[in-house]
């Protein structure tokens, strides 16, 4: 981040020397022709440090397994209309470990879903660290809810507009009824996705010859996700009998919320049966209490049941349990409003280390 800041600070120097150079310029009748080239100059100068300061240069975040990692993309067509109008897709980006010397189908799977507005490598250093390992990661990108996405015809795709709007306009507190409406409405579409990878995922297992598909166990499934993708997971661990446990980065339990009456949300409170992994960061974990939707959050943070795991990242923002944080260290904070205490690669290499540890000790042990 500090990086980011001498670039910003540099952008705003290079500012006020080109006015002064202009001026000077101008006072000793330079030609309005040199002054243009001067000023375009400039503009490219400054479109370079502003890109440095927004997307400095990346430190890789390092695996730990043993193992060496691919990943390859496919797709898969859904039963509804796309952005554009032709057929909406699922593009998924399967993490392997190359060279698995275990069982032929016997690596464990993860199913990984983004965030509002995330992208395909949402958690890309946690998907390179359990591959590492010797797990299967399935990254999906759920086409209208990520901010971009490329089809299986090379075209990109934006986000759906109506979404975006509907994010920017949803209000728990004030109308229950239509934020209800709203997560019973985006669950359905992700559940549909993530059912539609899983089952179509049992198939490839069985029959394709891709060395990601060859290795995998699809007998059971780990799920995770980040924000809304992690509400997306707890619907799946609620739901399928062959969801061994559950990771979600700062998510509420979007599916358990059945209805509101007397302006509160209705709950489905019941124990889950496999283990859930839920991570906070300063973002959520301090307003838990106040904000409706959270409510279940809440009341498996406060369960003695040992399937709930809950970790508590202090001085980290929403943005920072992903790899934005690493990418764009600027546009993380400013989106958190939280300056991190500790740099993207100790967060998310502590993240990593948390979240293997879950899925060895809690869900692979049941």
């Amino acid at each position: 981040m500090n990086f980011c800041c001498f670039m910003l600070a540099l952008s705003i120097l290079e500012l006020i020397a080109i006015i002064v150079i202009l001026m000077k310029m101008k006072k000793h009748q330079i030609g309005r022709g040199k002054r243009s080239l001067v000023f375009l100059a400039y503009l490219i100068l400054s479109f370079v440090t502003v890109k440095f300061a927004l997307f400095p240069p990346v430190s890789e975040v390092k695996t730990t397994g043993a193992y060496n990692i691919a990943s390859e993309d496919y797709w898969l067509e859904t039963e509804q209309t796309g952005v554009d109008g032709n057929q909406r897709e699922l593009q998924v980006r399967a993490w392997y470990p190359v060279h698995y010397d275990g069982a032929e189908h016997s690596a464990k799977v993860i199913v990984f879903s983004h965030g509002t507005c995330g992208t395909i490598d949402n958690n890309f250093s946690l998907y390179r660290e359990f591959a590492s390992h010797g797990y299967v990661v399935l990254a999906v990108a759920h086409e209208g809810q990520v901010v971009s996405m490329v089809r299986s015809d090379g075209k990109t795709i934006p986000v759906n507009r109506d979404y975006l709007i509907e994010m920017m306009n949803i209000r728990p507190e004030q109308d229950p009824e239509g934020a209800y409406s709203l997560y019973n409405k985006w669950m359905k579409e992700r559940m549909a996705d993530l059912n539609l990878v899983m089952n179509d995922f049992k198939e490839r297992a069985k029959n394709s010859d891709d060395a990601y598909a060859k290795i995998a166990d699809a007998d059971v499934y780990i799920v995770g996700g980040h924000s809304s993708g992690g509400s997306a997971a707890y619907a799946m661990a609620r739901t399928r009998d062959d969801v061994c446990g559950c990771i979600a980065l700062e998510a509420p339990f979007m599916y358990d919320i059945k209805g509101v009456e007397n302006g509160e949300f209705v709950f489905d409170s019941s124990s889950y049966d496999v283990p859930l992994l839920n991570i906070y960061t300063d973002s959520s974990y301090t307003h838990l209490q106040e904000w409706k939707q959270y409510k279940n959050n809440v009341l498996f943070l406060q369960s003695d049941d040992e399937n709930y795991v809950n970790i508590y990242y202090p001085g980290v923002g929403h943005m920072g349990i992903c790899d934005l944080s690493l990418a764009s260290p600027f546009l993380s904070v400013l989106l958190d409003g939280v300056y991190p205490k500790v740099s993207a690669v100790e967060q998310l290499t502590n993240l990593n280390a948390d979240c293997l540890e879950f899925v060895q000790t809690e869900c692979l042990s049941n």
